[in-house]
C-alpha cells in the first residue's frame, strides 16, 4: 500500500512538472521553433511557417521566429510575407544583419531602390567591412544602369573575403555584358577557389555558349550534372544548349532522363511536360500533360497545367470542362478561379473576369499570374492605369514571368518610362536570354539615351541568339536609316521580310525608304509584291491604300481599304483612311457610313467615336457630333482630342461654359503641348472672363503656329476685352490677311470697326 502511494506521488509530481513547464510560455514558443527549424531542415517550408508563426503567437517580440519565418515565406517566394516578417525582425533586432540584407535583397527585388539603398547605407554604416553587403550595393548599381559602379563594389568584396567563389561569379555576371574574355577570367578564379561550386561551372557554360565555344559549354554542363545529379536545374541548361545549336532530339532526351531519374523528388515528372512548353512543343506538350493527369489525379497543378495547353490552343470548350469539374469539387480551389478569369479573358467578357480574379486575390494574394490576367483584363476595359498596377505587382511578384515584362515593357514604351522600359528590358534577357525581344527593347532604352553602340550591340545580339526571327534584322535596319545609311537599311528589311513575310514594320519601313527617296512607284509595287506573297495581310493594304491615297488614287485607295476592314473589322486606322478618302471623293454620306460601320465593328475603341464624331460635326450636325465624342469619352473618360473638340464645340455653340472649361481642362492636361488645346483653353477662359490667362495660353500657341487666323482672332478678341485696342487690331488684322474669308472674318470686321 506504501508503495502504491509513493508511485502515485511520484507520478502526479511528474505530471504537475510537465504541465508546468507547458505552461511556460518561454519553453512553448522554443519547442514551436525547434520544430519549425526541423520541418525547415526537411524542405517543408509551409509546415514550418506554421510552427514559426505559432511561436510568434506565443510572443510577438520573438525576433528569431519573425526571421525564420521570413527565411521560410522566401522559399515558397511569398514575397509580401517575407517583407513584413523582415521588417519586423529588424524592428525587433537591430543587430541581425543577415535580416537587413534579406530585407535589402527583398526591396532591389521589388524596384524600390530608395529603400533598398536606405538599408544598405544602414548596414555598412555598422559594419563597413560587410563584403555581402558591398554584392547588395553592386547589385544596386547594376540595377539602375550603372555597371562600373557595379564592378568596383563586387571587387570590394573580393578583396574583403577572397575565398568566396560566388563573388567571382557575380563579377563575371556584370562583365559578360562588355567582354566575355573578362567574365571568363573571373568563373575561372571562382573554379580556383572551389572546382566543385556549381553556379561557376554553369556560368561558364553559358558564356562559353554565346561564345560558339558549344563543346566547352557541354563538357562543363556535363559535370555539373555529376556533382549534382538531384537538380534540375544542369538538365535544363544542357537541354537548352542542344536546342540551340539545333541538336533537338538530344534536348528532348536530356528532358526525358531528368524525368526519369528525377521522378522521386516531389513534381519533378512534369518536367518533361514543361520542357515541351518551353520549346513551343505545344502538342507534345498537351499530350504529356494529358498522360501526368491519367497518372497523378489528384495533382491540381498537374491538371491546371493541362488546363492552360488547352487555353493556348484555343481549346476553350474542353478547358470549360475540365476547370468546372475542379470548381465543383474544390469551389475555392484559387487555381482553378485564376484559371476561370482567363478563361473569361479569353471569351471578352472582361468585366466577369476582373470580378472572380480580384475574389481569388483576395485569398492569394502572391499569384502573380492572377495579377497578370487581372491587368489583361482591366487594359482590355481602358484602365490602362490599374492594368499598369496589376502588372507592377505581377513582375514584382514573379519577375522571371516574362508576359509580365513584356506588358510592361509594352507600357513604357506608351509613356516613355525609359527607366521601366530599360528595367524590363533587363529581366527579359535574364529570363529569356535566347529570346530576342529582351535585347532589342534593351536597345530601344538605349537609343532613347543616345547610347547608340550600346543598342547596336544589343540588336546584332538578338540577330545571333535567334538568326532566323525578323525582329533583330528589322531593328538594325531602323538604326541604319537613323544614320542615314538607307541602301545598309534597305537590305537589312529585305532580310527580315524573308524571314518573316507578315511583319508590316519592316514592309512600312522599307517603304519610307522609297519615299524619303521619292520612289513612290517602287513603294506601290513593293507592297504589292509582299501583298501577293501574304494576300491575306490587312496591314497591307492599309498600307497600300494610304500610298494610293497620297498618289490620288482614290478609287484604288478605297478598293485597297475596303479590303483592309473585310479582312479584319477591328482595323480603326483602316476605317478612319477610307472614310478620308470618301469624303475626298466627296462622298461625305459614304465616310459617315463607313465611319458608323467602324463602331458597330469596334464598341470598345475611343478612335471609332472619334472619327464618327469629327465627321458629322464637319457636316454641320453638331447634336450627333455632341452625342458621339460624349460616347468616346465613355470609353475613355481622358481621351484628350475628343474633350477638346467637345468643349470647342459647346464654346461655339452657347452651351454650358463651365462643362467646356471642365473638357478643356482635360485636354490640356493631357496634351500640354498641343496648341489647340490651348486655343480651346484659352477660348474657355475667355468666355468666363480670365483674359491674362487665356492671353498666355494664346501667346503660347502662337510660338508654334504663328499663321493660325483662328489663334489670331482669339487673341485679338482678348485684348480687345483687356482694353489693348493697338493688340487687339494687329491680331485682328493679321487673322483676315491669313484667312479673308474665315467664318470669323464678319465678325472681325465688326469688331476692328468698332476699334475704329
Amino acid at each position: 500500500m506504501r508503495l502504491s502511494r509513493w508511485f502515485a506521488l511520484v507520478v502526479g509530481l511528474a505530471l504537475l512538472s510537465s504541465l508546468g513547464c507547458s505552461r511556460d510560455p518561454n519553453v512553448k514558443k522554443q519547442k514551436y521553433l525547434e520544430s519549425g527549424d526541423r520541418y525547415f531542415e526537411k524542405g517543408k517550408y509551409r509546415e514550418a511557417a506554421i510552427q514559426y508563426s505559432n511561436a510568434i503567437q506565443v510572443d510577438p517580440k520573438f525576433a528569431n521566429a519573425h526571421y525564420k519565418l521570413a527565411q521560410s515565406y522566401l522559399q515558397v517566394q511569398a514575397w509580401p510575407g517575407a517583407y513584413r516578417e523582415l521588417q519586423r525582425t529588424v524592428d525587433l533586432d537591430s543587430n541581425n544583419i543577415m535580416a537587413q540584407l534579406d530585407l535589402g535583397g527583398l526591396l532591389l527585388g521589388g524596384h524600390s531602390y530608395a529603400e533598398a539603398r536606405t538599408t544598405i547605407d544602414k548596414i555598412l554604416q555598422t559594419n563597413p567591412n560587410n563584403a555581402d553587403a558591398h554584392i547588395l550595393l553592386a547589385r544596386l548599381h547594376a540595377s539602375q544602369g550603372d555597371r562600373g559602379a557595379a564592378i568596383d563594389e563586387v571587387q570590394k568584396a573580393i578583396t574583403l573575403d577572397p575565398k568566396r567563389p560566388q563573388f567571382y561569379a557575380e563579377l563575371a555576371s556584370f562583365q559578360s555584358a562588355t567582354s566575355a574574355d573578362a567574365a571568363v577570367t573571373s568563373l575561372k578564379k571562382a573554379l580556383q577557389v572551389d572546382p566543385r561550386f556549381v553556379p561557376a561551372i554553369e556560368a561558364l557554360a553559358f558564356v562559353y555558349q554565346g561564345t560558339n565555344r558549344g563543346p566547352e559549354a557541354e563538357q562543363l554542363l556535363k559535370q555539373a550534372i555529376e556533382l549534382e545529379p538531384k537538380r534540375l536545374e544542369p538538365r535544363e541548361f544542357l537541354a537548352r544548349l542542344y536546342y540551340m545549336q539545333n541538336q533537338k532530339a538530344d534536348a528532348e532526351q536530356v528532358m526525358i532522363q531528368a524525368k526519369k531519374e528525377l521522378t522521386d523528388q516531389g513534381g519533378s515528372y512534369r518536367v518533361l511536360g514543361d520542357y515541351y512548353v518551353s520549346t513551343g512543343d505545344l502538342n507534345k506538350a498537351t499530350a504529356e500533360f494529358a498522360s501526368l493527369c491519367k497518372e497523378h489525379p489528384k495533382d491540381l497543378k498537374v491538371k491546371e497545367s493541362y488546363i492552360e495547353l488547352l487555353l493556348t490552343q484555343n481549346k476553350l470548350e474542353e478547358a470549360t470542362r475540365l476547370n468546372d469539374q475542379i470548381l465543383k469539387e474544390s469551389p475555392k480551389d484559387t487555381g482553378a478561379l485564376f484559371i476561370r478569369g482567363r478563361i473569361l479573358n479569353a471569351n471578352g467578357k472582361f468585366n466577369d473576369a476582373i470580378n472572380i480574379l480580384q475574389t481569388a486575390l483576395k485569398n492569394a494574394p502572391e499569384n502573380a499570374a492572377g495579377h497578370f490576367q487581372l491587368g489583361f483584363a482591366f487594359s482590355r476595359t481602358g484602365d490602362l492605369g490599374r492594368a499598369e498596377q496589376e502588372w507592377r505587382e505581377a513582375g514584382k511578384l514573379a519577375p522571371q514571368m516574362s508576359e509580365a515584362q513584356l506588358a510592361l515593357a509594352q507600357v513604357a514604351l506608351v509613356k516613355g518610362d525609359r527607366d521601366l522600359l530599360s528595367q524590363t528590358a533587363e529581366q527579359l534577357v535574364k529570363n529569356l536570354p535566347s529570346d530576342p525581344r529582351g535585347y532589342l527593347l534593351r536597345a530601344t532604352a538605349e537609343l532613347g539615351v543616345q547610347k547608340d553602340g550600346a543598342a547596336e550591340a544589343d540588336i546584332r545580339q538578338s540577330i545571333a541568339v535567334a538568326p532566323q526571327s525578323p525582329l533583330g534584322y528589322s531593328a538594325l535596319a531602323g538604326l541604319m536609316t537613323r544614320r542615314g545609311k538607307l541602301q545598309e537599311a534597305q537590305t537589312y528589311y529585305e532580310q527580315a521580310l524573308d524571314r518573316g513575310p507578315d511583319q508590316f514594320d519592316a514592309l512600312n519601313g522599307l517603304v519610307g525608304i522609297f519615299i524619303q527617296q521619292k520612289r513612290d512607284n517602287d513603294a506601290l509595287e513593293r507592297v504589292r509584291k509582299q501583298i501577293a506573297r501574304v494576300p491575306n495581310n490587312d496591314a497591307f493594304y492599309t498600307l497600300l491604300g494610304s500610298l494610293q491615297a497620297r498618289s490620288k488614287d482614290f478609287s484604288g485607295a478605297e478598293a485597297s481599304l475596303n479590303k483592309a476592314t473585310e479582312l479584319n473589322q477591328n482595323n480603326q486606322p483602316a476605317f478612319a483612311l477610307l472614310a478620308q478618302v470618301e469624303v475626298k471623293q466627296g462622298s461625305v454620306d459614304k465616310a459617315l457610313s463607313t465611319a458608323y460601320k467602324s463602331i458597330e465593328a469596334n464598341p470598345k475603341k475611343v478612335g471609332a467615336y472619334f472619327l464618327a464624331a469629327s465627321l458629322e460635326e464637319s457636316a454641320g450636325n453638331w447634336a450627333k457630333a455632341e452625342k458621339l465624342y460624349q460616347q468616346a469619352l465613355q470609353v475613355e473618360p481622358n481621351y484628350a482630342p475628343a474633350a477638346n473638340n467637345l468643349a470647342y464645340g459647346m464654346l461655339e455653340h452657347g452651351e454650358n461654359t463651365d462643362v467646356a472649361l471642365s473638357y478643356a481642362q482635360i485636354a490640356r492636361q493631357k496634351m500640354p503641348t498641343s496648341s489647340n488645346t490651348a486655343d480651346t483653353l484659352a477660348w474657355a477662359y475667355y468666355q468666363k472672363g480670365i483674359y491674362g490667362l487665356a492671353a498666355d495660353l494664346l501667346q503660347e500657341a502662337l510660338k508654334n503656329s504663328p499663321d493660325n487666323a483662328t489663334f489670331h482672332y482669339h487673341l485679338g478678341m482678348i485684348y480687345q476685352k483687356k482694353n489693348d485696342p493697338t493688340q487687339a487690331k494687329l491680331h485682328l488684322e493679321r487673322s483676315l490677311k491669313i484667312d479673308p474669308r474665315s467664318s470669323e472674318a464678319p465678325e472681325i470686321l465688326k469688331v476692328l470697326k468698332e476699334l475704329g
